[in-house]
């Protein structure tokens, strides 16, 4: 006798679950205006600005500088921690 699975694959529960969904849910419109104010509180910059960025060196190391320092700074207060906790226990 085939055992049964305990918990189904994602492949096996994901279409039914759409389908359940597709058939309970009803489309709602956004208010009027909406897109407009999104738009105008989020700015994109042109992508002839986005390629200059990317293009440019200084943007490049500054971006790359900044990761680094970030990474860094968690590394020496993760350390730091685990002296400090480390020190306490034993």
């Amino acid at each position: 006798m085939p055992r049964r699975k305990l918990t189904p694959s994602p492949e096996e529960t994901f279409p039914d679950l759409e389908a359940h969904l597709a058939g309970t849910l009803k489309r709602v419109a956004p208010p009027r205006g909406i897109v407009q104010r999104l738009r105008a509180r989020v700015r994109l910059p042109e992508p002839r600005l986005i390629a200059e960025r990317i293009a440019s060196w200084k943007f490049f190391f500054v971006a790359i500088g900044g990761v680094m320092s970030a990474m860094l700074l968690l590394i020496t207060v993760a350390r730091a921690l685990f002296h400090l906790v480390g020190r306490r226990s034993g």
